[in-house]
């Protein structure tokens, strides 16, 4: 394990996928993914700042994000793998990517960015808009949870606030100054019922900055927490079709 995975990265199966945290949230939001798509294929990334990580201050940039989780997982990039992040994760898993390239390490085979509309055309969501100082992040969790039908001890509630209200204020710096190569395909994943970043804004100018293919898959917002087994069909035969490239 390194400090930036929650378990320690598989050293089986025939790709590997790491996913990216959205705002707020740590590697424990993928609970469910290893045993779907199989525990020798993803691996939870875990930035600094939350959950096994509290006590450790929160990254400022994007650009500081990728440098540290590249370094840490260099050396395990050696069989086809993906990156994949939902809505706050996607400008992440651009920059890891550039900066994979940059370092001149292979590749990933491809990257899956749900929720999320063309990086160069700005912030998505209504939190990336709003006054950070009056906005009550508090209240903004306790609404996530419900939506998720969860519920979390208020202590946690208030430490998932402060991580959210951290990423978000990396988020405003965010602009798409590095990104991926055209030779790093992008699937982009819209749902039907998103009230957050819809459809209509998840689609256009990603043909601008990327090889990009369109998918449509049901569910609302937070349906990506969930891993329905239709995400699960569509990592599975994306990355069956570029481990076999």
């Amino acid at each position: 394990m390194t400090r930036w995975t929650l378990q320690p990265v598989p050293d089986d199966g025939d790709f590997l996928v790491f996913g990216l945290p959205y705002a707020g949230t740590g590697a424990s939001s993928f609970r469910a993914w290893p045993r779907q798509l199989g525990a020798g294929r993803f691996c939870a990334v875990q930035p600094p700042g939350r959950e096994n990580r509290f006590g450790e201050d929160t990254v400022t940039s994007h650009r500081e994000f990728a440098e540290g989780l590249v370094a840490e997982i260099a050396d395990r990039l050696d069989r086809p793998y993906a990156l994949i992040g939902h809505c706050g994760a996607v400008p992440f898993l651009l920059e890891t990517a550039a900066h994979v390239e940059a370092r001149g390490l292979p590749a990933p085979r491809r990257l899956f960015a749900s929720g999320w509309g063309a990086p160069h055309r700005g912030l998505y969501g209504r939190l990336n808009f709003v006054d950070l100082a009056e906005v009550d992040m508090v209240a903004e969790i306790e609404d996530r949870c419900a939506a998720l039908g969860q519920q979390m001890p208020r202590e946690f509630v208030e430490i998932a606030a402060d991580t959210m209200l951290a990423d978000l204020r990396v988020q405003r710096g965010y602009r798409a100054e590095a990104l991926p190569s055209r030779d790093v395909p992008v699937s982009v994943i819209g749902w039907t019922e998103d009230d957050v970043v819809p459809q209509a804004e998840v689609w256009p100018g990603w043909e601008d900055c990327a090889t990009a293919t369109f998918h449509v898959l049901e569910g609302d917002h937070w349906e990506f927490l969930r891993f329905p087994s239709a995400l699960g069909d569509l990592v599975e035969q994306e990355m069956s079709v570029a481990s076999s490239a």
